[in-house]
């Protein structure tokens, strides 16, 4: 496991190299089993959804441009891609960055104010 903040150092890509390489020739990857044990520790999980939906990849003028965007609690994007025309929703919690480009705001609940036990990557309770 490594973190996105060591892979943006400038010997980054090196470091993801070496991470791979000990992948291959351990069995932190095992293809029969479709087990792969490496894993990268992103800050921002919003955009660990946008990789599996494919979309954090591509440049917005390679998409058809949006007539809604929905922001669920998201700051960390670039607001000049938010096409002009588009009906913006945010939902969050403090009327954070996402709010101020919102056409409408809903608002949601935070971490704090909902039933449940959260824990850090270690497993220890908060």
């Amino acid at each position: 496991m490594v973190g996105a903040e060591t892979l943006s150092r400038p010997d980054g890509k090196a470091i993801m190299n070496y991470v791979n390489q000990i992948g291959a020739t351990t069995n932190v990857i095992n293809e029969e089993e479709a087990w792969n044990g490496v894993n990268v520790l992103h800050t921002d999980s919003a955009k660990v959804g946008a990789l599996d939906l494919g979309i954090a990849t591509q440049k917005p003028a390679e998409n058809n441009p949006a007539k809604l965007v929905f922001l669920l609690g998201a700051d960390n994007f670039r607001h000049e891609d938010i096409p002009e025309d588009a009906f913006v929703i945010y939902l969050g919690t403090t009327g954070d960055e996402g709010a101020y480009y919102a056409d409408l705001i809903l608002p949601g609940c935070s971490y704090l104010e909902k039933q449940g036990t959260y824990v850090n990557t270690d497993g220890r309770v908060q």
